[in-house]
């Protein structure tokens, strides 16, 4: 006999003072009052299924959501949930508008998401700088494109299974997690507790601190 009814539960059970909360933090943010988040615990414990909650009510009250993952073998791939965010990002908008969302950022950003050359022939790359000054350009540049988003309207920006990015991705995270406190921004991170490398353990501890 077919089933006629949906297997998974739609109500997240024993999450509820979680969810309650989750949802006054997106209430904040929808007033300017930018914060950053991490969800953790154990793998299977419902961290995707939590931040899923989190996307649907961000939706809800209007929200950009752009959401990003990491893979275990994107460790030596330099930005990459970073660049998942931004095809995320592109996919929404209309092709006609990406060159004006994407503003001078996007000969930055062409060097690190090839595909954007295809959709922006115009675009010509900045020219190389070594490779600390080239990393605080694409820094820059990608800082760019959020504040352009929540110049519109607020936005929730999702990264799961930190545990698994690459230091630089790392880093620039924290860049942008001090530069959101007075924008209409919740950056919302996942990891596993019992998975925390050097990298994302400075991460924390800096979080933490400021």
């Amino acid at each position: 006999m077919p089933f006629d009814k949906p297997i998974v539960c739609p109500v997240l059970i024993g999450r509820g003072p979680q969810i309650e909360w989750l949802a006054r933090v997106v209430d904040e943010v929808r007033t300017g009052k930018g914060q950053t988040l991490l969800v953790t615990g154990e793998a299977g414990i419902g961290k995707s299924r939590l931040v899923a909650e989190a996307k649907a009510d961000a939706e809800r009250l209007g929200l950009t959501v752009i959401q990003g993952h990491c893979f275990e073998s994107d460790r030596s791939l330099p930005y990459a949930p970073l660049l998942d965010l931004l095809r995320t990002y592109l996919a929404q908008c209309p092709p006609e508008e990406i060159a004006l969302r994407l503003g001078s950022a996007a000969a930055e950003l062409v060097k690190i998401l090839p595909e954007l050359g295809a959709l922006l022939p115009a675009v010509t790359p900045t020219t190389a700088l070594d490779a600390e000054q080239e990393k605080r350009r694409i820094f820059q540049a990608l800082t760019q494109v959020f504040a352009q988003v929540t110049g519109n309207q607020p936005l929730l920006a999702i990264v799961e299974d930190v545990h698994w990015s690459d230091d630089t991705s790392l880093e620039f995270l924290r860049y942008l997690a001090r530069g959101i406190a007075a924008q209409p921004m919740l950056l919302l991170l996942t990891y596993r507790q019992d998975e925390t490398p050097p990298p994302l353990r400075h991460l924390l501890t800096e979080l933490d601190r400021e």
